[in-house]
């Protein structure tokens, strides 16, 4: 009985049939994954550069100071409505955020923030600490420009973002955290026309 019961054992042992099945079996997850991971990180790149190349067309056509009076639009609306209408190809332009400050010129971009006197030391303007309003909006600013679109000559920073949600649960908590979302910040600078 135990010399049947080897040699069976041992022909199992040899025999391959099914081998494929099991090493597939093993194998396919990780590769399945893995062609998961290329087809989404493939989408996001897709979606950053559409929204770079909506960013270019909208900036240049924002630098003009151009409005579409035929349809009645402001500047801000022509601006967004240029983006939106590059940029829908693969995103929902509704949640498309756009904020811009502006600046006199390039120097003004690097001389950070407002100047205020430091009465504690720490390194930080505290509320009721005094500062030098200097672009004149009437409160501190971390930045030296004023938020908007800017007059003639005027140097613009545009910062368009864009919430990506990942199709695939498993890699959008990998790569996009908890909300399964990466933000896709576009950032332009550009200097207004003397329109």
């Amino acid at each position: 009985m135990l010399g049947r019961y080897r040699t069976r054992c041992s022909r199992w042992r040899r025999d391959e049939d099914g081998a494929t099945a099991v090493e597939f079996a093993l194998i396919s997850p990780v590769l399945i994954f893995m062609m998961m991971g290329i087809v989404e990180l493939g989408l996001y790149l897709s979606a950053e550069s559409v929204l770079e190349h909506a960013s270019y067309t909208a900036t240049r056509l924002g630098r003009t100071g151009y409005t579409d009076k035929d349809n009645k639009l402001s500047r801000e609306q022509t601006i967004r409505a240029a983006l939106e209408g590059d940029a829908s190809v693969l995103i929902d332009p509704a949640r498309i955020q756009i904020s811009s400050r502006s600046y006199t010129d390039f120097d003004e971009m690097t001389a950070g923030p407002e100047p205020f006197i430091d009465a504690n030391g720490n390194g930080v303007r505290d509320d009721g600490e005094n500062y030098t309003d200097s672009n004149g909006n009437g409160e501190y600013d971390d930045n030296a420009g004023t938020a908007g679109y800017g007059g003639k000559k005027e140097v613009v920073v545009y910062t368009i973002t864009y919430p990506w949600k990942f199709f695939t649960p498993m890699i959008g908590s990998i790569l996009g955290g908890s909300d399964d979302t990466l933000d896709i910040t576009v950032h332009a600078v550009v200097k207004n026309e003397p329109f």
